[in-house]
Formats: C-alpha cells, sequence, structure tokens
C-alpha cells in the first residue's frame, strides 16, 4: 500500500504521528510539508502553487488518502485533494465525517485517528480496500 495522508495544517502533529505508525508497519507513506506549516509562517503564494501541485503528485503515485479531518473540518485545499484523489478512482478515507456533504458522498470510510493505522494495515482484521496494492517500504 502506497498512502497520501492530507490534512490541513492545524492538524499536522496527528498527521506526523500517524505517518510514523503506518511507515513502522512497512506502508510508504506521503505527507503534506511540514516545514510548510501555515500554522507557525506564512507562505507565499508562488511555495503555495508549487507545493500544491507537488502534493497532487503524490496523491497520483498513492493507492489511496487518508484525511485528518479532526471535527470534521478539511480546509480548501484539502477539498481539492479530496476530489482530485476521487477523479482519479483512489480510496479516500477520513479521520471524522466532514462537515461538508459534498465531501462525505466521496468517502470510501470514515475511520478514526485512532485507528486508522491499525484499519489501514489490515491489522483489525478488517482489510482497507486500498489493500489490494500491498506495499512498500519507507515514508517520505
Amino acid at each position: 500500500m502506497v498512502l497520501t495522508i492530507c490534512s490541513s495544517s492545524k492538524f499536522y502533529s496527528q498527521a506526523e504521528r500517524l505517518a510514523g505508525a503506518l511507515t513502522a508497519q512497512g506502508v510508504k507513506v506521503y505527507t503534506p510539508r511540514f516545514d510548510f506549516n501555515e500554522e507557525l509562517r506564512e507562505v507565499p503564494s508562488d511555495d503555495k502553487q508549487r507545493l500544491t501541485l507537488e502534493f497532487l503528485g503524490k496523491i497520483e503515485r498513492s493507492t489511496g488518502i487518508y484525511v485528518v479531518a479532526e471535527g470534521g473540518y478539511t480546509g480548501t485545499s484539502v477539498c481539492i485533494e479530496i476530489g482530485f484523489a476521487k477523479a482519479l478512482g483512489k480510496a479516500i478515507y477520513l479521520s471524522s465525517t466532514p462537515a461538508e456533504a459534498a465531501v462525505a458522498a466521496l468517502a470510501t470510510d470514515i475511520v478514526p485517528l485512532e485507528r486508522a493505522a491499525e484499519y489501514l494495515t489490515g491489522a483489525s482484521g478488517n482489510r482497507a480496500p486500498a489493500d489490494d496494492h500491498s506495499s512498500a517500504v519507507a515514508g517520505e
């Protein structure tokens, strides 16, 4: 499995923890660029445009995405990422039911953050549909 974690910068600490847990279980993980955290610094428009295109490439190379959407919040950029993943036929997992009904319509499943690593790797006995394209080694 190759998974991209999508997250508003509000939830980068949760996304980093999940990336570590998944990588430890042999999942190749793509993440946002945590060094461009908009909660901590302003990200210039040209960087944001470049990072968006770079991140869409990560989604393209993935089996599916996991969205850290605590309290149902996704944000504009994450909504774009979800739509892009859906258009590519990728599995879409969210940590909680999104506030926006249109985003909920695109979800493959809602998997709470505390169960995500176990569920996505099949360790819980459940097999995530994205597991059909098993696996990789280290995170990115």
